[in-house]
C-alpha cells in the first residue's frame, strides 16, 4: 500500500471511529454542547463520507484518480461536521487524496 492509501485509510478509520463515538456515547455530544437532531445528521453524514474515503483508500492503488477524488471529496464533506475532533481525519484524507492526484498527473505527463 502506498503512502496515499495509508494516509487515506488512517483518516477514514479515525473519521469512522470518531463518528461512531459521538453517535454511541451521549456524554461526548453533551461535552460538545450539541444535542440536536441536526448535529446527529451531520455526524451520520460524516460517517458515510468517511466510508467513502475508506473505499477511496483501497481503490487508489488501482485507479489513483478515482481514489484520490474520493478521498478529497470525503475530506471536503467531513468539514461539515462542527466538531474539532474531525480535524485530523480531514487533514489525513485531504493529504492522501492530493498526493494520489498529484502523482497521477505527474505519471500522465511523463508518459506523454
Amino acid at each position: 500500500m502506498k503512502v496515499e492509501g495509508l494516509l487515506g485509510f488512517l483518516g477514514a478509520a479515525l473519521g469512522i471511529g470518531f463518528s461512531l463515538m459521538v453517535l454511541v456515547i451521549p456524554d461526548i455530544s453533551q461535552a460538545l454542547e450539541e444535542e440536536s437532531f441536526f448535529f446527529y445528521m451531520l455526524t451520520i453524514g460524516s460517517l458515510v463520507l468517511s466510508g467513502v474515503g475508506l473505499v477511496g483508500s483501497f481503490v487508489v492503488s488501482n485507479k489513483p484518480r478515482l481514489g484520490g477524488a474520493m478521498m478529497v471529496a470525503a475530506a471536503i464533506g467531513c468539514t461539515m461536521s462542527v466538531s474539532i475532533m474531525f480535524l485530523l481525519p480531514i487533514v489525513l484524507l485531504a493529504v492522501g487524496g492530493l498526493i494520489a492526484l498529484i502523482n497521477y498527473e505527474e505519471a500522465a505527463s511523463v508518459e506523454e
